[in-house]
């Protein structure tokens, strides 16, 4: 989704910066110009919010992971083993 978000967002860089815009009115400026609207509302409505959904379920895997790793290693130290320190050194 994010290289797709990226594209899009790259065409719509590209038609700002074209040399159509030398001429807003001829049929290739016209064409170019529906697709970045095209392109622009499945960005906004598709693929913005799953590029958002799937972040949050990364992080979501990511926090329960971490969290599995934590209770692991609590474990590992529970047990008390009594080690005996000299006074003299």
């Amino acid at each position: 989704y994010f290289v797709s978000f990226l594209a899009i967002s790259c065409f719509k860089i590209g038609f700002i910066f074209s040399t159509l815009l030398a001429d807003p009115y001829s049929l290739e400026a016209q064409i170019y110009y529906g697709f970045v609207q095209i392109f622009q509302v499945v960005q906004l409505y598709v693929l913005g919010p799953r590029l958002i959904l799937g972040v949050r379920e990364y992080h979501a895997e990511l926090v329960a992971n971490s969290d599995t790793a934590t209770a692991m290693t609590s474990i590992a130290f529970q047990e008390h083993v009594h080690v005996s320190t000299s006074s003299s050194v």
